[in-house]
């Protein structure tokens, strides 16, 4: 290996300061977190994370100067915001009520907690909404009640719950000597990186060594200096380097105790069981992995969105329809949680009503540029997979040269590629059907590609919620990929149900969502958690090992259940008139960043399309307020 590949003097200078790091009060810690939240509000501007998300749209291949490329770079704004200044919020929240500063939220305190027994026998707790932050009008999950699940070999009652636990504050923390975390960077979104960061610094008490993705080496400057506190004080440090090599020198070193990557299952096993492919199937086999550093990890699914056979409005199914192609249509389908498995029952009156929906909303739009390393492979190893698949085009007529789309970073070409519609039936009563279920490819593995599947369950109906919930379960259970995350739709008059409830139960999600994406959890893991159901291993991974999140410091957590509203605002849709859209959004970005009635009276204008700057707003305050807090919802 070259000299660079194996100059590690940054990793150990970050790594002689881990027992300090370690051992550090947490008082100073607190003073940390609130000089990071000071760089990001006040010593960054709006127009430093909108050059951010230039470069961020650049390297997808749209061109800033149209209408649609300052959406996307707008929307890469959005995410350091919603991905993660509300994480630093909620941390100093956190730090607050372990240093006394802060009361605990009267709902998480002992005498006061909600619990419940859910209908298999688990003790359910209620969480959210707890914090300051998830009641603001800037929570897309406004309207949502969360629930942690704990994990019923340890939680028998409610006495045994211990929420905000100074002593032990968070399982993973580090040793004695403290603990040295590479961090390995997302590569699909910005807002995740320095999440994970947060998360080894101020969570797992490690000193972080973040060795970033290359698709967002960009954001690296502006890491720096959102940062900048700890990195000062040697307690973080960054590099962009490209390789493999790197990768793997980096996390074998001997004073590296902990390893996160948010990727890949095969970048994974590459990583812990060894890059030869005999060797690592020997060391998967005999389960000894050549990292001895601790690995965690998240990792993806195919993901499923359920859809309880019932009898929906109109307005209710469609309103779940467009969140769900929304949901697919986002970032290319290059999501962990993007939904991959619309699973239907095959008796149902409004089956074809739902998928047409769709449908068409995906046909509706533009294409997503398709940008993500490797995307092309796998599409076309799933058009290989099912010939009969069918392709939907955009009828929109804009395609790469209408939209001056040009190639992204690591192509040499610009790149949409239509949605593939998979459709598959699922036998489970019979030994041949069970049988071509586990072979199933689709089942068996991620697209990370504009693809999405129609499970059809057979021998089940609306007028047997039971057959419904139990044959869903078991297939989600033990025929899908990955524990991530999932998604029921539900009409509210079913909530209640003890098939639903039952189903709810039974499903083996680390998130799941209730009538809202269950990708959404992501952004409420303060007062949930964000990772895989508990359970897999190194040498079987799937979603990956271990949760980000739970700042509560609640112990025993097996997995995150949300309900929102079915026809909620904050379902969000597929939307055409980019121009108008992107004004949207830099409103709330300037609002989220500086909070000034300037900057809300901005909103109100773009929302309501009056210009209400100098408008008398004594009499209309309480009007107005409600407006925007309803339209902001909705994002």
């Amino acid at each position: 290996m070259t000299d660079e590949i194996m100059d590690f003097d940054r990793l150990v200078r970050v790594s002689s300061k881990r027992k300090e790091w370690g051992t550090l009060p947490l008082e100073d810690k607190l003073s940390l977190l609130e000089e990071i939240f000071k760089c990001m509000t006040q010593e960054l501007s709006y127009e430093d994370y909108k050059e951010n998300g230039k470069e961020g749209a650049a390297v997808m291949g749209f061109d800033v100067s149209t209408a649609e490329g300052n959406y996307e770079a707008e929307q890469l704004t959005l995410g350091w915001f919603f991905l993660f200044l509300k994480q630093v919020k909620d941390t100093i929240f956190a730090y607050k009520v372990l240093t006394g500063k802060e009361k605990p939220p009267k709902m998480l305190t002992k005498g006061n907690l909600k619990t419940r027994r859910a209908v298999n026998g688990q003790i359910v707790l209620e969480t959210f909404p707890s914090f300051p932050s998830d009641t603001s009008g800037f929570s897309f999950l406004s309207g949502t009640k969360g629930e942690v699940w704990m994990d019923p070999e340890k939680i028998t009652d409610e006495s045994q719950i211990e929420i905000f636990n100074k002593e032990k504050a968070w399982e993973d923390a580090a040793g004695e000597e403290g603990g040295l975390m590479v961090v390995l960077g997302a590569g699909n979104q910005v807002g995740l990186t320095p999440v994970d960061i947060l998360q080894g610094l101020f969570r797992c008490n490690c000193v972080v060594y973040l060795k970033q993705h290359p698709l967002r080496d960009y954001c690296n400057m502006l890491l720096a200096k959102i940062f900048a506190p700890v990195i000062a004080k040697g307690y973080l440090d960054i590099e962009a380097h490209t390789s493999n090599e790197r990768v793997a020198a980096l996390i074998h070193h001997p004073q590296v105790t902990a390893v996160h990557l948010t990727g890949g299952k095969k970048t994974h096993d590459l990583l812990v069981f060894g890059s030869d492919p005999k060797e690592r199937e020997k060391n998967m086999k005999a389960k000894t992995p050549k990292l001895k550093a601790k690995m965690t990890s998240e990792l993806g699914a195919v993901s499923p969105w359920i859809i309880v056979p019932g009898k929906y409005t109109k307005e209710e199914l469609e309103n779940q329809a467009k969140y769900l192609a929304f949901t697919v249509h986002s970032n290319a389908s290059c999501n962990c949680n993007s939904p991959k498995m619309i699973c239907v029952a095959e008796e149902w009156d409004q089956k074809e009503q739902f998928l047409n929906a769709v449908e068409q909303s995906l046909a509706n739009h533009t294409l997503p540029a398709a940008y993500y390393p490797g995307i092309e492979e796998r599409w076309n190893n799933f058009a290989k997979e099912y010939p009969d698949a069918k392709k939907i085009e955009s009828t929109t007529g804009l395609g790469i040269e209408e939209r001056h789309l040009s190639a992204p970073k690591f192509a040499n070409k610009p790149l949409l590629l239509p949605f593939l519609e998979i459709s598959v039936d699922v036998d489970l009563d019979s030994p041949s059907g069970q049988a071509k279920a586990s072979k199933e490819y689709a089942f068996k593995n991620e697209p990370f590609a504009p693809v999405y599947s129609i499970a059809t369950v057979k021998g089940t109906s609306q007028n047997d919620l039971a057959a419904f919930a139990e044959k869903t379960a078991v297939f989600c259970n033990d025929y899908l990929y990955g524990t991530l995350s999932g998604t029921l739709t539900c009409p509210p008059s079913l909530l209640d149900d003890v098939a639903v409830q039952r189903l709810v139960a039974e499903l083996k999600y680390g998130s799941l969502g209730i009538n809202t994406w269950g990708g959404a959890g992501y952004v409420a893991q303060s007062t949930g958690m964000w990772g895989a159901f508990p359970g897999e291993s190194l040498e079987a991974v799937q979603s990956g090992i271990g949760k980000i999140g739970n700042m509560m410091a609640v112990p025993y957590f097996q997995k995150f259940v949300f309900t929102g509203p079915i026809t909620s605002p904050t379902n969000a849709s597929l939307k055409d008139d980019f121009k108008k859209e992107q004004k949207l959004y830099e409103a709330i970005n300037k609002l989220q960043l500086d909070g000034s009635m300037t900057n809300f009276i901005k909103l109100l204008s773009v929302v309501t399309g009056v210009n209400l700057v100098n408008a008398a707003m004594a009499g209309m305050s309480v009007l107005v307020a409600g407006v925007a807090y309803i339209v902001m919802r909705r994002r």
